[in-house]
């Protein structure tokens, strides 16, 4: 191998290589540091004194008088045409664009995306927040910083996955509008037993309540989705292939029960998040329709708190009350709340973004306390979407054999989409405490138990509503973390993949942390390209791979080598794959463009009479829920 010769000079070393092998080195090191970085990169090569010879060619339309201008109208075919068969995507850093709506450092990432690019990665992710977008005042949007992004992302020759950021960060904020009808009433947050708000995103019990300066939280999301269709118009189908919907912090379908703050820390439990007068009203409402209104003046009282381990409460332990009549009542209603939420936000984003609008069909169950009402007599036995008539819950699948029953038409994805972009939605990754009671999970919203499957009502809403889905920690080991807290993240994973295979959901890749060593790159090269049987499902291969993110520690030589194996490795995998189209960009060969897509989505619109999903058990003592070896 050519060994690089550095040659030094104004304090910056640069190489004389010209091999995208020493690319980091190229780029950018100032004197007296060790290792390279995004944001120094910026300064030096605002005074031209970073030697690139090899990336500095740039197109015509990279000249300051193009910067930021949009292409035409009309797709791109050759970039959907020559979309690769298994897409790689590095999401950016947070910080590319401050508070104020600009830049942090854009010379450095137009050194970073040419590095990418050279590597061989087709595609940027984008988090396009709101707090930058709607940021001053109400209805008052700003795509200025992101339509320079995009428009350095589409020079560069990538295409481009954005993801519609309802959340807020270290370093984003919520829009100060917002922030301050929070002051005003800092019930629109999440809450826990003790008061305390999580600020990060609004509370979906206020989802349809106007209390934001008179807006409703679900009509801000359409207001932000239908300016960004407008404004970003000329980019969806030719740059912008694909966008994923924020559905909660960090922009995951979750409620906030596991805070970055101070209150949580590894491996705790997580609190219910329960607690502002919204979610309590509905609560109680609920509560009142079974007859119990007791059930309805909080969250569980023995849940302990967001440290604690499972067998230090009363609720979370093998035996606990979470597997009794209320404690059933309560976690479904938890998680009815939440997939509701995903419900109605996906609904949203099909209508506004791939238009034109249709009348949008809800998830099949109506509010909680309207579901309960089949139960005349007040007493509940805990039977979910996933129960028997015997009282048992099985969770599971719901039986494909009812589902193929239920004719053409039953789902509103019978008719064809737009060709256009393809809709994505995120879940966490909530791996620890993988004991009969999932804690972790509870707390977030999936009721997902020993004895029942709780991604089954969120891989259903996401199939009524043509969204792929994301999951994340296919790098993880469950042998290497915490050794008492029951990690499983590959049994995770393989229960998501399962269930999102069963309702022919398609399935994208994200890695949970910034990891560069060998061991971590060849977990999620395996995950990547994992087909087993799981439940007598065989997993589809995955359509893509987004991987977080392109960072400082990227592009310290090490990491910079070994990602460059890894990529390579990937990219000559994936040219012997032959996987079906991944979603709606051709428009007429299924909702996903999967030839074996539509007789999946022929599900019941509506839970059986009684508000129960019917299900079969799959066999053995735990009745139909995913038994994951």
């Amino acid at each position: 191998m050519k060994k690089c010769v550095e040659q030094r000079g104004a304090g910056v070393a640069s190489c004389s290589t010209p091999s995208a092998v020493f690319l980091p080195c190229r780029l950018a090191k100032l004197q007296g540091r060790n290792r390279f970085s995004l944001k120094y990169v910026a300064s030096v090569a605002q005074l031209g004194q970073v030697q690139t010879e090899v990336l500095t060619s740039t197109r015509q339309g990279n000249s300051a008088g193009q910067i930021g201008r949009l292409p035409r109208h009309g797709i791109n075919r050759r970039l959907v045409e020559e979309e690769p068969t298994l897409p790689l995507y590095t999401c950016l850093d947070g910080d590319i664009l401050t508070p104020a709506n600009e830049f942090a450092y854009y010379e450095a990432l137009r050194s970073g995306l040419k590095a990418l690019r050279a590597l061989g990665i087709n595609g940027i992710c984008v988090d396009v927040y709101w707090g930058i977008v709607e940021g001053v005042r109400p209805q008052e949007y700003d795509w200025s910083s992101y339509k320079q992004l995009f428009a350095l992302i589409r020079d560069e020759g990538f295409i481009a996955q954005v993801c519609l950021c309802f959340h807020a960060t270290d370093t984003v904020p919520l829009p100060a509008w917002l922030v301050e009808e929070g002051r005003a009433n800092p019930d629109i947050y999440y809450t826990d037993r003790a008061g305390q708000r999580s600020t990060s995103y609004v509370s979906l019990g206020a989802d349809e309540v106007p209390v934001l300066a008179g807006r409703t939280p679900l009509e801000c999301y359409r207001d932000v989705m239908r300016s960004f269709r407008r404004e970003l118009g000329p980019l969806l189908g030719s740059t912008i292939l694909d966008v994923l919907v924020g559905l909660g912090p960090d922009g995951e379908l979750k409620y906030p029960a596991h805070p970055r703050d101070k209150r949580w820390n590894f491996p705790g439990v997580g609190e219910f998040q329960c607690y502002d007068k919204y979610m309590l009203s509905v609560l109680g409402a609920c509560a009142q329709q079974v007859n119990q209104p007791s059930w309805g003046l909080r969250g569980p009282h023995d849940a302990g708190n967001y440290c604690v381990w499972p067998h230090q409460t009363g609720f979370f332990h093998q035996r606990g009350n979470w597997g009794t009549p209320y404690g059933k009542f309560f976690l479904q209603w938890y998680s009815d709340m939440l997939m509701q939420h995903a419900d109605a936000v996906l609904g949203i984003a099909r209508e506004v973004l791939l238009g034109p609008e249709t009348p949008h069909t809800h998830y099949g169950y109506q509010p909680p306390y309207q579901r309960l009402q089949g139960n005349e007599s007040g007493n509940v036995s805990g039977r979910g979407r996933g129960s028997s008539s015997d009282g048992e819950d099985h969770g599971g699948v719901v039986m494909m054999a009812r589902a193929a029953g239920a004719g053409p038409g039953a789902s509103p994805l019978s008719a064809p989409l737009p060709p256009a972009i393809r809709l994505h939605a995120k879940l966490p990754s909530l791996y620890w405490w993988y004991t009969d009671a999932h804690a972790p999970e509870l707390t977030a919203g999936y009721y997902n138990t020993a004895t029942r499957d709780g991604y089954m009502p969120i891989m259903h809403v996401l199939a009524r509503n043509g969204v792929s889905v994301r999951l994340r920690g296919g790098e993880l080991r469950g042998s290497e973390l915490h050794t008492q807290a029951y990690c499983a993240p590959e049994r995770q994973l393989a229960q998501q993949r399962t269930v999102a295979a069963a309702l022919h959901v398609p399935v994208g890749l994200e890695n949970l942390s910034e990891r560069f060593d060998e061991g971590a790159l060849s977990r999620l090269e395996a995950a990547l390209f994992d087909t087993s049987v799981h439940q007598g499902i065989e997993l589809p291969q995955v359509q893509s791979l987004v991987f977080n993110r392109m960072c400082d520690s990227m592009f310290e030589p090490g990491n910079w080598t070994r990602f460059k194996e890894f990529v390579r490795r990937v990219r000559n995998r994936a040219e012997t794959l032959v996987v079906p189209g991944r979603g709606s960009l051709n428009g007429n060969s299924g909702v996903f463009g999967h030839p074996g897509c539509p007789s999946a989505l022929n599900l019941p619109a509506a839970p059986a009479a009684g508000g129960q999903w019917l299900a079969e058990p799959s066999g053995g003592g735990k009745g139909g829920a995913l038994q994951l070896a």
